[in-house]
């Protein structure tokens, strides 16, 4: 989907909304980092009109993986190119999980020297998949949390 897409499916959004005497809730779209596309796509869908303007934005960022640090990851040099951006923003996915194990220390990052712009970070996936990116797995009548450091379990009940 390209940019105008985006843009007039949000002012179509934001006019049902409004025409359907709903209830204000912001209206927003989660992105690919992809480095060429990201800097322009995520300024112009925020500009003009506030009727078609997002109201958030948000990325999937997989840079932070092993052990890596706030300027090796790539996150400080992300902080740097949001510093200005005047809407919410945070991270829609966020993990790494090559090497084997994650750590989570990407989040010390995002509530931390990133939190002035930043909003905060949805981690990325809640069930266990062929892609090993879940938190938990799913039984027949339990949820089994995978706790990566100390490689504990613990259970939920449905």
């Amino acid at each position: 989907m390209d940019a105008d897409h985006v843009q007039a499916s949000t002012a179509d959004l934001k006019a049902y909304q409004q025409k359907m005497n709903y209830r204000r809730i912001p209206i927003g779209y989660s992105h690919a980092d992809v480095l060429g596309l990201r800097p322009g796509l995520q300024d112009y869908l925020v500009c003009g009109d506030s009727a078609d303007a997002l109201d958030f934005f948000s990325l999937n960022a997989y840079e932070w993986c092993g052990q890596q640090t706030y300027e090796t990851s790539g996150y400080a040099a992300l902080e740097n190119a949001t510093a200005y951006y005047p809407a919410p923003i945070f991270i829609s996915e966020t993990g790494c999980n090559q090497p084997a194990g994650r750590t989570f220390a990407d989040q010390n990052a995002i509530f931390g020297p990133m939190s002035t712009t930043w909003s905060g970070s949805i981690i990325y996936e809640w069930i266990q998949e062929e892609n090993q990116y879940g938190q938990s797995r799913l039984f027949k009548t339990c949820f089994i949390k995978l706790t990566f450091k100390s490689r504990s379990y613990h259970l939920w009940w449905r």
